[in-house]
């Protein structure tokens, strides 16, 4: 007799679909955005060098906002620079092209 394989942990399975609700949402953004910076308009990739790669950055923050974590239209597509600024809160965004 074969022994049965042991099927993924309770926790193992939650951060499986984290993983994938995570991607989603990503994925969700860069669609609605078209690969733009969402305060300078700048054309961003997915992998790239610092200055031209996109990165999705929630509005609120996802500890004071946990329900909008995987929300789309709680965050927005910002280009490396942009992202840097309003992170260290030079800047700040409403989710808007200029």
């Amino acid at each position: 007799m074969r022994a049965q394989p042991k099927p993924p942990s309770r926790l193992a399975a939650r951060k499986a679909d984290q993983r994938t609700q995570a991607k989603a949402m990503r994925d969700a953004v860069w669609a609605r955005d078209g690969g733009r910076c969402r305060t300078c308009s700048a054309v961003v990739v997915r992998v790239g060098e610092w200055w031209e790669r996109g990165e999705v950055h929630h509005m609120r923050g996802r500890n004071v906002a946990p329900e909008d974590r995987y929300n789309p239209l709680a965050a927005v597509l910002l280009c490396q620079p942009c992202h840097r600024r309003v992170t260290e809160h030079r800047d700040t965004t409403r989710g808007r092209h200029p």
